[in-house]
């Protein structure tokens, strides 16, 4: 697919979730948690195409929500995110997925604060981004058979796209 060169880049639908990434990349550099994948890659650990990694988050787009036209440049929407934690508990079958737990809770706190207001500056940002992420309601934690728990945490962020003038 080419993209118009004319077309604002800034434009970005999922603009936000690249500055969540790269936001949450800073916890990997100060030891938080270990790396930052996509859903993409979730949905392949999900599938049984790869193993999860400990202390790992990945980052999901979910929806589009509260759409709102303002004339016809406009639009409003708030934009949900997830990001969910893979974790491994050692002892699963013994401890009935709790061993390790207090660990990710401290983790998945932690997350919650790097996230929570944080608002998109500098190269990825762009007129159409400006609100900070909010965290708002989470699906429910689930757990497998073989020790893995998944708790995911999702974020709301405000968008106002203008179109492009040519």
């Amino acid at each position: 697919m080419t993209i118009d060169p004319n077309f604002d880049q800034n434009f970005d639908l999922f603009a936000p979730r690249k500055a969540l990434t790269q936001h949450l990349q800073k916890l990997v550099e100060s030891g938080v948690i270990r790396g930052v994948g996509q859903s993409e890659d979730f949905a392949d650990i999900m599938d049984g195409g790869q193993q999860a990694n400990h202390n790992f988050v990945y980052v999901a787009y979910d929806k589009s929500s509260n759409l709102s036209v303002q004339g016809q440049n406009s639009i409003k929407s708030t934009e949900t995110y997830t990001v969910i934690l893979a974790w491994r508990n050692n002892r699963a079958l013994r401890s009935n997925h709790s061993h390790g737990m207090d660990n990710a809770g401290q983790v998945k706190a932690a997350i919650e604060f790097h996230v929570h207001g944080y608002k998109i500056d500098g190269e990825l940002a762009s007129r159409s981004t400006g609100k900070p992420f909010q965290i708002t309601n989470s699906p429910e934690a689930f757990y497998r058979k073989d020790g893995w728990a998944f708790y995911p945490m999702s974020f709301e962020i405000g968008i106002t796209r203008t179109r492009p003038i040519n």
